[in-house]
């Protein structure tokens, strides 16, 4: 009987390196009471607001394809009920944004924000998006 060849230890992959910090930023989205305004003093020293920064993130990078106004046709296959037309709607949706857009990049599906605006973007939600 042919001997097996010895297991070679296995490696684990290698990850991709994120930046420091991106996934308490995701945590603090999960639990909004702990990372308020009220009680996390980063945010009241954040400049971002809904004005200056959410809009026009959305408007660039989310609502070409989350608007109620597009038709079906054009909305790239995104979920008829995942819209970005107000702050409301951003901040029912601030969690899965943090782990899709935010930390997880994956959204736009066909590029985006570079890893700054996307870091931005966290600590606005992770600020409640005043």
């Amino acid at each position: 009987m042919p001997s097996s060849p010895k297991s070679l230890p296995r490696r684990r992959p290698a990850r991709p390196r994120r930046r420091a910090g991106l996934l308490s930023l995701a945590l603090c989205v999960a639990g909004p009471a702990a990372c308020g305004s009220d009680t996390d003093p980063a945010c009241d020293r954040s400049y971002l607001r809904y004005e200056n920064f959410g809009a026009p993130f959305l408007v660039s990078w989310c609502r070409p394809c989350h608007s109620a106004q597009l038709p079906p046709d054009l909305r790239q296959d995104a979920p008829l009920d995942v819209n970005f037309d107000t702050v409301e709607d951003a901040r029912s949706w601030a969690h899965r944004i943090v782990l899709t857009t935010g930390s997880g990049g994956t959204m736009p599906p066909a590029g985006g924000p570079s890893d700054d605006e996307r870091a931005l973007l966290v600590e606005w939600l992770r600020c409640g998006g005043p």
